[in-house]
């Protein structure tokens, strides 16, 4: 834990004088300038001088790869991952995941419980008495109706470009509210109303949309303004200001712990948020000047940071993945089962994750519930089988043709790819060279099966622009999980109805929709296992996509820095509970 840094004492003089602490070398490093202060004191007329080091408050330095550029929860709609690191200090939700432990268990936390009516309509929460926003307000039923009516009414009134990334998650498939209002029953008792029952309430509750934020500093009507606004919730740290530029980006942002927090007070006091270059960032955690950097891939740079004493390295499986997306209404099962096969997977982990992903067994992450990584036939690299596949339907220009493993240059199957007439020719869309490192081995790849893939290097705008219009072959595309209950990924990207709001694919099938649905409303935890465990397997079976990659992330952490989550799905990053270990 810090050592209190301003205890006082008595002097002989019995005038209070500060408590003074000889710090190490790592330990001034990041904490501010430093002062000389002469201290004098009387023994029987003799006049002393003693020179006292008085060290400045610690200031807890982030190395940022990404400027903030909004400190609303509502207005995030990427979702921006600097944004959220800002945005998780100062607000929390009704309930959070237990990332302390391996299963991350949602827990209670601005709510004490949550209880079902016996019809699956009502969820009542009781909350935390005695709680105050930091801008003195007090925390209640009221504030949480107000929040959520807010919620409901950006949804109405904003513009689907600043909400997209979020707004589905609170209506169902059909497109109307999962929570049709929300009474206040007492001061300190909550109720949601559903529309149909929602078995991952809690899960929706704890969302960063979710967070109960002040009604008295929170605009009513309009977005949180990073310039001149601030962000008020009832979390561990307190917003200070930010140093935003013209473009509206936070370079620097300031927080300070909340001494009133209900759930004790942090252990660091001050919070700095800091966007630097990749250089920067590294230079100056070797330094120790910075307690946390975020995301690094290359071997070389962590190599560095893993053999230095003062420095940690911490691995983070993240829960969204990379996939190869292929328009369902132009490739068909058949192909795109033989694509699947035909994908080299490991040089896709080597070449362009650098080794740091794992291969995706599954379209869940092995930390989301209800995913299951043993017991699907998962594609793998196989040129016999992918070629096999396109013969065994008699794929136009396959006749005649050997399902073998011979890939060496001017194969019989190459050859084809080359020839004027490939079996079939598809555009590879790509708006950046990282997308590009798969497009090139998918082209190589697929050239053994007969392929001809062409790239299309376009712009980020015009790439949206073919995603929504549903104007693409084949793209790289990832998916980000905002909560850990599988609805928040299979229902955006296999949906073929309003909630499928990252279904670019065109993937509708009406046995998962089904599956989908009732996922939704089963109470029964081991029915609701089973139907996921059934729509894991039919994707697997259709091949909608490429399944390719968990990213593992690093984040670097000074040596002395501890108590910060590890175990657990990392779905932010939590400070409330870092100390330094001196």
């Amino acid at each position: 834990m810090w050592i209190p840094l301003w205890q006082k004492r008595k002097l002989i003089t019995k005038r209070k004088k500060k408590k003074f602490k000889t710090l190490n070398k790592r330990q001034k490093i990041g904490l501010g300038t430093t002062s000389i202060i002469t201290v004098a004191a009387v023994f029987s007329g003799f006049y002393f001088f003693f020179e006292l080091q008085e060290i400045s408050e610690p200031i807890f330095k982030c190395g940022l790869n990404d400027a903030p550029d909004s400190i609303d929860p509502l207005k995030n709609p990427v979702p921006k991952y600097v944004n959220l690191i800002i945005i998780d200090q100062i607000a929390e939700g009704l309930f959070a995941y237990d990332q302390n432990q391996t299963n991350t268990p949602i827990v209670p936390n601005l709510a004490l419980n949550g209880t079902w009516s016996p019809d699956h309509l009502n969820f009542t929460c009781s909350l935390r008495t005695n709680i105050s926003f930091h801008d003195g307000t007090p925390f209640n039923a009221a504030a949480v109706k107000w929040n959520f009516d807010r919620i409901y009414r950006f949804i109405c009134i904003m513009p689907e470009s600043d909400i997209w990334a979020w707004d589905y998650t609170y209506l169902n498939s059909e497109g109307k509210p999962i929570i049709n209002h929300t009474e206040v029953l007492n001061e300190y008792t909550v109720r949601f109303v559903l529309n149909q029952p929602y078995v991952p309430i809690r899960d929706l509750l704890s969302l960063w949309n979710s967070y109960i934020l002040s009604p008295t500093l929170t605009p009513e009507d309009e977005f949180i303004d990073i310039r001149t606004g601030r962000l008020v919730g009832t979390g561990p740290y307190i917003f200070d200001s930010c140093q935003v530029d013209y473009r509206g980006y936070s370079l620097e942002t300031y927080m300070h712990a909340n001494p009133d927090y209900w759930g004790g007070i942090p252990s660091i006091n001050k919070l700095v948020f800091l966007y630097l270059s990749s250089t920067e960032r590294k230079e100056r955690i070797l330094s120790g000047e910075l307690s946390y950097i975020m995301w690094y891939r290359d071997n070389e740079t962590l190599d560095i940071f893993k053999t230095n004493r003062g420095t940690t390295v911490v691995p983070k499986k993240v829960l969204g993945f990379w996939y190869l997306g292929m328009n369902n209404n132009i490739i068909n099962v058949t192909m795109r089962k033989a694509i699947s096969y035909a994908f080299d997977y490991n040089r896709y982990l080597n070449e362009v994750w650098n080794g740091h992903a794992e291969r995706a067994k599954s379209p869940l992450s092995k930390k989301v519930r209800y995913s299951n990584w043993e017991d699907f036939d998962v594609p793998y690299y196989n040129i016999t089988r992918a070629r096999q596949i396109l013969i065994n339907v008699s794929w136009p220009g396959t006749s005649g043709l050997t399902a073998n493993d011979n890939i060496s240059a001017g194969n019989e199957w190459e050859t084809l790819a080359n020839s004027p007439s490939p079996l079939e020719v598809y555009n590879f869309s790509s708006s950046n060279p990282f997308f590009e490192l798969a497009a090139n081995l998918t082209i190589e790849n697929l050239k053994q099966i007969g392929l001809k893939i062409n790239l299309d290097s376009i712009g980020s705008l015009e790439l949206e622009y073919k995603l929504n219009t549903g104007d693409f072959d084949i793209v790289t595309l990832s998916w980000g999980v905002s909560y850990i209950d599988p609805v928040d990924i299979i229902n955006p990207l296999y949906s073929s109805n309003f909630d499928g709001v990252g279904n670019y694919i065109n993937f509708n099938d009406t046995q998962v929709q089904l599956w989908m649905e009732d996922a939704l409303q089963e109470f029964d935890e081991f029915a609701r296992e089973q139907l996921y465990f059934d729509i894991q397997q039919h994707l697997m079976q259709l091949n909608p996509v490429v399944w390719l990659t968990f990213p593992i992330n690093y984040e670097i952490w000074d040596s002395d820095v501890k108590g910060i989550p590890i175990d657990g799905a990392p779905l932010k990053v939590i400070l409330k509970f870092a100390y330094l270990a001196k």
